[in-house]
């Protein structure tokens, strides 16, 4: 990736990222997730669409393409699959977007802390598209930059140290350039870290789980990069044990690959052989 000037203009969060937030948000409307109808916007339907048919006409032969958005399904099922198996008495969830779980988690666990934090111009669409909602006490939303100093500092303090803490990014890590990326981490370890420990949730994609669809990733991810002002080169891991090893080497004590077949409890049933990115969970053990 090329160190020019507009990518240092970045290098502190990226309002750009807000278009992906609407796609991603209709994914969960089509998929009939919990409460994703609250946020059904216009954007997120024109962008759908549009994907919908744009990979309809490419996807002839790629398993890949045929199933991507099945695959989008997959993930945020899973990432709730493994939330409900863990159990925490508090889940933060950063670059949380238009996402419905938080709201969905906390309206069936009224002993749940969830707190959604995501950039400024994303928590006010979020705000809007919840104004006429009744929210659960339990359910905080808040603006955040999570490259941006610590996130103690940052974060309101709705979670008490002692409290069983799983940290959630989906969707953000593999718009983080390497530095980025560890900058992340780090700041993530930190928190868990004073709070007495804690689990952290992401998904990365791996150069090496793209080696059958070489062309398409390279299309798919100019076309992203366009989308939100960012080029993808070099962005993404290399292989799934490089994504492993540099959460650990930020502060992590372990990490470990999860195994998306078994947290498939959706009804979408994609082969998951094609899947090209992989779910990780890393841990900050408890302080003893």
């Amino acid at each position: 990736m090329c160190d020019d000037a507009p990518e240092m203009a970045l290098s502190v969060g990226n309002p750009r990222i807000a278009p992906t937030a609407h796609f991603t948000a209709q994914a969960w409307v089509r998929a009939g997730f919990e409460n994703a109808a609250l946020f059904d916007t216009l954007e997120g339907r024109l962008l759908y669409g549009s994907a919908s048919r744009f990979l309809g006409l490419l996807s002839f032969g790629s398993p890949l393409l045929q199933h991507y958005l099945d695959y989008l399904h997959v993930r945020h099922a899973a990432f709730e699959s493994r939330l409900r198996a863990l159990a925490p008495d508090a889940i933060v969830e950063i670059g949380a977007g238009l996402s419905p779980r938080g709201l969905s988690f906390c309206r069936r666990n009224p002993n749940l802390v969830y707190l959604e934090a995501d950039l400024p111009a994303m928590v006010r669409e979020k705000e809007r598209a919840l104004a006429s909602v009744m929210r659960p006490s339990n359910y905080h939303l808040t603006t955040v930059d999570l490259l941006d100093g610590p996130l103690e500092e940052q974060l309101p303090r709705v979670v008490e140290r002692g409290m069983r803490v799983v940290v959630v990014t989906e969707g953000v890590v593999d718009y983080l350039d390497m530095g980025e990326k560890r900058r992340a981490f780090s700041a993530i370890a930190s928190f868990l870290r004073s709070h007495g420990g804690g689990t952290y949730l992401f998904e990365a994609h791996a150069r090496e789980l793209f080696v059958e669809d070489v062309r398409f990733a390279r299309v798919f991810t100019a076309l992203l990069g366009t989308l939100v002002g960012r080029n993808f080169e070099g962005r993404i891991f290399e292989t799934v044990d490089d994504a492993r090893r540099a959460v650990v080497e930020s502060g992590f004590d372990t990490a470990a690959v999860l195994d998306i077949e078994a947290l498939n409890d959706t009804s979408k049933r994609p082969p998951l052989r094609h899947c090209r990115y992989r779910l990780l969970e890393a841990v900050i053990r408890e302080a003893t």
